[in-house]
C-alpha cells in the first residue's frame, strides 16, 4: 500500500507557513524602524565635566551640558549671546544663539541645549538656554563681589 498525500493539503500548509514568515519579518522590521527613530531624537544631558569627557566621540550630535555661568564672563550680541560655563573644575564657552531667560545672570545654574561647534571643539553651539532653580525663594543678595558655589549641579 502507497499513501498518496492529497496535494491541496501541502500547499496549504506552506503558505501558512509563509504569512508567518512575511508577519515576522513585518514585525522586526517596524522595531527596527522605532528604535532608529527613538535615538534620534533623544536628547542626552552631561555635566560639563562629562562633555569635555566625551567631547570626541559625541561630535556635533545635539545635547544638553549643564554648569554655572561663570561671573563677569557674559557678553550680548545682537542675536544671543556668548558665555562660559564651569562644572567638576572644566570650563566650556558657549555660543548662544536666541533669546536668554530672565533669571540669567553670572552663576546661574544653566542648561544649554546645542552642539559643539566641530568635533573635538572647545566651544558649545546652544540654540536653548534652561536655568536650574529650587522650589526656595531667596532674595537677590547685594554684594559687589560675586562668588559662585563650588560645583552648581553639586557632583
Amino acid at each position: 500500500m502507497t499513501d498518496v498525500v492529497d496535494p491541496r493539503i501541502t500547499s496549504g500548509r506552506k503558505g501558512v507557513r509563509w504569512r508567518y514568515v512575511v508577519i515576522a519579518a513585518l514585525c522586526v522590521v517596524a522595531v527596527g524602524w522605532m528604535l532608529v527613530l527613538m535615538q534620534r531624537n533623544v536628547v542626552f544631558f552631561k555635566t560639563v565635566s562629562q562633555a569635555v569627557h566625551d567631547r570626541a566621540h559625541d561630535g556635533t550630535r545635539t545635547m544638553r551640558i549643564g554648569g554655572g555661568v561663570v561671573p563677569s564672563s557674559i557678553h550680548q550680541r545682537g542675536d544671543g549671546a556668548d558665555f562660559d560655563i564651569y562644572q567638576g573644575g572644566l570650563t566650556v564657552h558657549v555660543h548662544h544663539t536666541g533669546s536668554e531667560p530672565p533669571l540669567f545672570k553670572d552663576c546661574a545654574p544653566v542648561v544649554a541645549q546645542g552642539h559643539w561647534a566641530a568635533p573635538g571643539s572647545s566651544t558649545f553651539d546652544s540654540t536653548d538656554i534652561l536655568i536650574k532653580h529650587g522650589s526656595d525663594y531667596e532674595a537677590p543678595k547685594t554684594s559687589s563681589t560675586t562668588t559662585c558655589p563650588a560645583d552648581p549641579f553639586g557632583h
